[in-house]
């Protein structure tokens, strides 16, 4: 469910490249993402490498370049981890970790892995661009990350690609925050954009593209070389051109499927035009400046107006995804638990929509939290958690509690034995209240409100335990650590 998984434009019948015995990467590549407990329902990661390696299977043609044949010794960077001699390319992967980027998680570290074990790559570098609440450029990369997304290239005989895995949503795209470093990225070295979304879907995001025409002038060549034709189509021209003039570059952005990348890399190897979409960002002194979104205002949809909107316009499964989730504590690997084990059909992309659906707010969580797998990282805005219950049987209720007391109450012991409590609700039998166990009381608060017209007694603990709530939450300053996803 939570890789490559059934999506046709993402799955592909291309053969697994043979990878040569003779060369593996000897360096370890640890997931730049923590994966689930292994005893949680998922896709196994072998399976997602596997996938992985399908849909990236045109990469393989890299190997063909001459820097596959003049393998050398070098001296890396200052920060950057000593590699073995071995051919091909130097690979930098940008993930995106926008909110709506968590249910791509599992796919980054797929990739990475697939890329890590082609013998065209010598090396793969895994770096997290911050896109949750960014306000300047300074906020997307830790400063340990510089060196290797500024390097023209780890050695002189080995090219660099930079790709950056997104799906365009984040503020950072929006307001363009990416622009200067995504300019001087391509103005010396091979730089592509991997949407995870498909083509049809891009216009919700920030990332304005045009189909052109290219051609490299050379193979390997930085995305400042990449040439245009002439609107007669006789010949090729570059800095005369008003599409890639005045310092501006192209970045050609792909689709994570076969033929998409199979377009790029006869790019990247011929002197061919190629039809691309692509991604226009002229010179930072030309670019205007997009500022920061105005505050939302106070006549917001009602949730029961966000939830039709959504029912109407949602992808096949992500609604009824949406109901099931509104019975737990929300994090991605609580989701993608949910999708895997109650709702097969759902893919990825279904758990993309609901990130992005409006229904959510993003909870800020300290650093060290964020891959807790008890913790809570998405809530619903208020009223539409109790509405979707409403939408809801109370079958499919009981069976998400179910799951979080098997596999979540290791983690929170405040959910320890709630299966039992949302069966046969007793005053006696609800967890002590703390600080740290008040959101998930909250979230068992609105299960028994949803349960009410099974026995008298669900009614009696929900309003029992909703003047205990009451109490805690009067007796705290107000705060504000969300932001709408």
């Amino acid at each position: 469910m939570t890789l490559f998984d059934t999506q046709p434009w993402l799955v592909t019948a291309a053969p697994i490249p043979a990878v040569d015995d003779q060369w593996r990467n000897a360096l370890p590549l640890a997931p730049a993402f923590r994966e689930p407990p292994p005893a949680w329902p998922t896709v196994s990661p072998a399976a997602a490498v596997e996938a992985a390696t399908s849909a990236l299977s045109p990469f393989s043609q890299l190997g063909g370049t001459p820097a596959r044949l003049a393998a050398s010794i070098y001296d890396p960077p200052e920060g950057l981890a000593d590699a073995p001699a071995a051919p091909g390319w130097d690979l930098v992967l940008v993930v995106d970790t926008s909110p709506s980027m968590t249910a791509w998680y599992p796919a980054a570290n797929a990739i990475a892995a697939c890329a890590h074990d082609m013998p065209c790559f010598h090396s793969v570098h895994v770096v997290k661009m911050h896109n949750r609440r960014p306000t300047l450029r300074s906020d997307l990369f830790a400063s340990a990350d510089l060196p290797v997304l500024r390097a023209e290239r780890f050695s002189p005989d080995r090219p660099k690609i930079t790709l950056v895995l997104t799906d365009g949503v984040g503020a950072a795209w929006h307001r363009r925050l990416l622009w200067e470093d995504l300019h001087q990225w391509a103005t010396s070295h091979t730089v592509a954009i991997l949407h995870v979304l498909p083509h049809h879907h891009w216009s919700l995001s920030g990332i304005p593209t045009q189909p052109i025409q290219l051609r490299a002038p050379q193979p390997c060549c930085p995305n400042r070389d990449l040439e245009t034709p002439t609107t007669d189509g006789r010949s090729p021209v570059h800095d005369d051109d008003p599409t890639t003039s005045q310092g501006s570059v192209l970045i050609p952005v792909l689709e994570i499927r076969k033929r998409w990348l199979d377009q790029w890399t006869r790019l990247l190897l011929t002197d061919f035009l190629v039809h691309q979409q692509t991604l226009a960002i002229a010179a930072p002194s030309l670019r205007p400046v997009v500022p920061s979104p105005a505050p939302a205002h106070d006549d917001a949809p009602r949730p029961d107006q966000l939830i039709t909107d959504f029912h109407t316009t949602a992808p096949e499964h992500a609604f009824d995804l949406a109901v099931l989730l509104a019975a737990a504590p929300l994090n991605r690997f609580v989701m993608q638990l949910i999708a895997a084990e109650l709702a097969p059909a759902a893919t990825t992309r279904d758990v993309s929509a609901v990130l992005t659906s409006g229904l959510l707010v993003s909870i800020d969580s300290p650093i060290e939290e964020e891959d807790d797998y008890g913790g809570i990282t998405f809530d619903f805005l208020p009223g539409v958690r109790q509405s979707l219950l409403a939408w809801g049987e109370s079958s499919q209720t009981h069976r998400v509690v179910s799951l979080l007391d098997t596999y979540l109450s290791p983690f929170v012991p405040a959910l320890k034995g709630i299966s039992t409590r949302m069966r046969s609700p007793d005053v006696q039998a609800l967890p002590r209240l703390t600080s740290r166990a008040a959101p998930y009381l909250e979230i068992e608060h609105s299960l028994l409100t949803a349960l009410s017209g099974e026995t008298p007694r669900h009614r009696t603990v929900a309003h029992v335990l909703r003047q205990r709530l009451d109490a805690v939450i009067s007796a705290q300053p107000p705060t504000d650590a969300s932001t709408h996803t």
